[in-house]
């Protein structure tokens, strides 16, 4: 006798196929938002990057908890760089050398679009990988000054897109003026966006605290602005602002910046099952003798 196949259990075992791995995904998806990952420079004293570390070497602390450490290494993955320069600026001589001498140095190991800031940002470069494409346009640049510029609004703006796009290493880089107009919105607002985008923020700055005179509290304000901007945008991101005296100086300082970038840490680390992320962040090392920085608040999840 032949036995007949119940056919009406048949359409079950494709579905159940399916459901097993949506469950999988999902499984997988929640293992992954468990991780979050922050970027450190390590440096010694020198200001050469560290590059023995070990996860044991590291402490990491979010919302004043301890967090275990998946992995600590060097970065390898390229930053992703909006190399940004006052209109002010442009026309110095000494200024284009150290944009010039800052893309040298990266070598191609960053994708990097060059940025001016006036009344707003423009774009000379897109996101490259060739150096010599980015030369070619510092050497380019334009020679008329613009006397103003808003400065805080273009970092506003960058900031802005890195949060929309997402790029896995955001960093900004602002060769600017200290004191001046700040323009767009107020610093908390500026800073809260820069904390969103996930970007470390680096800022070299020539000139004194103030450039003018006035005794007006609406421009003293404005000043005010753009000196947090750049001095708190880049500690509380874990980059940093270094100042100049004279533009023969800012070579240098965007060398440092570039050793910086080469010094960073990827760290990973886990929160417990059912913890909510919180902002609030801090790393510190075992190691004597070394300089580490690294963003005290990560963006929102």
């Amino acid at each position: 006798m032949r036995v007949l196949a119940d056919r009406s259990c048949l359409p079950l075992v494709p579905w159940v196929i399916v459901l097993s791995i949506a469950a999988a995904q999902i499984t997988s998806l929640a293992a992954q938002a468990l991780n979050r990952t922050v970027y450190a420079t390590v440096t010694d004293a020198k200001g050469a990057a560290v590059t023995d570390l070990t996860p044991a070497n590291f402490k990491v602390k979010e919302g004043g908890k301890d967090r275990e450490i998946v992995k600590a290494e060097p970065a390898k993955t390229r930053p992703h760089i909006a190399l940004m320069v006052e209109e002010r600026l442009a026309p110095d001589q000494s200024a284009r050398v150290g944009l010039f001498e800052f893309v040298k140095r990266i070598n191609g190991t960053a994708e990097i679009s060059l940025i001016t800031v006036g009344l707003r940002n423009t774009t000379i470069v897109p996101y490259v990988t060739d150096p010599n494409v980015l030369l070619k346009a510092i050497n380019e640049l334009s020679l008329n000054q613009q006397p103003t510029s808003n400065l805080t609004e273009g970092i506003n703006d960058i900031a802005k897109l890195f949060e929309q796009q997402r790029p896995e290493r955001p960093v900004i880089v602002v060769v600017g003026l200290s004191g001046g107009q700040a323009g767009g919105g107020s610093a908390s607002s500026v800073l809260a966006q820069l904390r969103q985008s996930g970007a470390t923020l680096y800022s070299v700055t020539y000139g004194p605290p103030s450039t003018s005179n006035s005794a007006n509290l609406g421009t003293m304000a404005d000043e005010s602005g753009r000196e947090q901007v750049l001095g708190d945008g880049a500690k509380q991101s874990g980059g940093r602002r270094l100042d100049v005296v004279a533009t023969s100086a800012i070579p240098k300082a965007l060398q440092q910046i570039a050793d910086d970038l080469a010094a960073q840490y990827v760290i990973t680390y886990a929160l417990p099952e059912g913890v909510k992320p919180d902002r609030r962040v801090s790393i510190t090392t075992d190691r004597k003798g070394i300089s580490l920085r690294a963003p005290a608040a990560l963006p929102d999840k």
